[in-house]
């Protein structure tokens, strides 16, 4: 079994499917607020260099997210 993969460990082009989110309830709110849930479609579109924010589109919507956050959220590859 392949080790667990998150958000930002992805590269441009990418198209996964979240898994997991861990982390607090902030952490959750926040992500829930930008509209991505365990068991959706995520496509990296854009990752900074140097640690800086990464952009991913999830249902038509294209939403930038920092370092941090996108870590606390894994994702594995589709079926």
């Amino acid at each position: 079994m392949a080790a667990p993969m998150n958000l930002y460990q992805l590269q441009p082009g990418s198209v996964m499917k979240i898994s997991l989110i861990s982390g607090g309830w902030g952490a959750r709110r926040n992500l829930n607020q930008i509209g991505l849930h365990v068991g959706d479609k995520v496509s990296v579109i854009h990752k900074a260099p140097f640690g800086g924010p990464l952009v991913v589109e999830n249902r038509g919507s294209r939403v930038a997210m920092g370092r941090r956050l996108a870590e606390k959220v894994e994702v594995e590859a589709l079926r």
